[in-house]
């Protein structure tokens, strides 16, 4: 794996590091990109769902400030999701190189817990002008495989009022009954959905561990007592952020999707929240992005994925769909 330059050195992450990762993030951030890093709030969250002991690394500088910061998105040992981050300061000296080594090592260490036929992959997204990244990926023998994109609304007037179905009613997910049959509803929804085995249903349910999980955000669409859709959202730092927007097969091209985002934009809107925002896959089969142009929403901004095969195999993860 690539060395650090003299005096850097690396430690585990810890809560505490929250404030100066996210001033890591925002350093870094593309002027008028849609982006402005995460805030303290948001950098929480998502650690929420790591082990930090295990799947993260912060690049300390000789002057003990965090120079660069990456972690891992694992999905079942066979897909594995790098974000890495530089702070600007410190570009050029090699942190970038270290933190993709460090991810490609971090996935060949773990292969044997992978499927035994799967194919092995690991990917950074990369924002789509940031040249320098996507040089050094390239460099890495990394190629481009797909675009994200991050899409927002502002809700400075009601949206739309949601129209259903004919059948079909939408209510609040219920914990401590719920779980099973939204995991497997999200499941179903998303079998087709691009470079995503399937998750496990103790990670789900950590989700509704959280600090930040609301009940009143996570809307299902039934159909009698079987759930066709769901919305699943959430609310960070004053800001609205769609998880889930998954309509399983029988359901399909009737407008429910449309009509799930509209109904939790109106429950944002009589909340006060202002912008609501999701992440989508650019090649999406159903065309989730035009789905959500309809509901309002603009591509505030595209990443691009960077892949390299580790293990050939059988493709677990390779499908075509929406992300999650």
């Amino acid at each position: 794996m690539k060395g650090l330059p003299e005096g850097f050195f690396t430690r585990t992450p810890t809560f505490e590091d929250a404030e100066e990762v996210a001033a890591l993030l925002s350093a870094g951030a593309f002027p008028d990109s849609g982006e402005e890093g995460m805030t303290p709030e948001e950098i929480r969250d998502d650690w929420e769902d790591i082990d930090l002991t295990e799947e993260a690394v912060a690049v300390i500088s000789p002057d003990g400030r965090i120079a660069g910061y990456a972690d891992v998105v694992n999905r079942s040992f066979v897909a594995v999701s790098v974000y890495g981050y530089v702070h600007p300061e410190f570009r050029g000296w090699g942190v970038g190189s270290f933190l993709v080594a460090w991810g490609e090592n971090w996935t060949r260490e773990r292969i044997y817990r992978a499927a035994e036929e799967a194919r092995i992959s690991v990917q950074h997204y990369v924002e789509g002008r940031d040249t320098d990244a996507r040089s050094l990926l390239k460099d890495a023998e990394y190629a481009p495989v797909r675009a994200t994109y991050v899409m927002e609304i502002l809700l400075q007037e009601a949206p739309s009022v949601p129209d259903f179905p004919a059948g079909l009613t939408v209510r609040n997910f219920v914990p401590g009954r719920d779980e099973r049959a939204v995991f497997e509803a999200v499941e179903d929804a998303f079998k087709d959905v691009w470079n995503r085995p399937r998750g496990t249903f103790e990670r789900f349910v950590g989700m509704t561990e959280r600090e930040v999980f609301d009940p009143a955000l996570w809307f299902l669409a039934m159909d009698g007592e079987e759930i066709a859709g769901t919305v699943l959202a959430k609310t960070i730092s004053g800001e609205g952020w769609v998880d889930v927007v998954g309509v399983r097969h029988p359901w399909r091209g009737r407008g429910l999707g449309l009509a799930l985002l509209r109904h939790a934009f109106g429950e944002y809107h009589r909340r006060g929240v202002e912008k609501v925002g999701l992440s989508v896959d650019a090649g999406s089969v159903t065309g989730a992005p035009r789905l959500y142009g309809r509901a309002g929403m603009h591509v505030a901004s595209e990443y691009v994925v960077y892949q390299k095969e580790l293990r050939s195999g059988v493709d677990l993860a390779q499908r075509s769909g929406d992300t999650g």
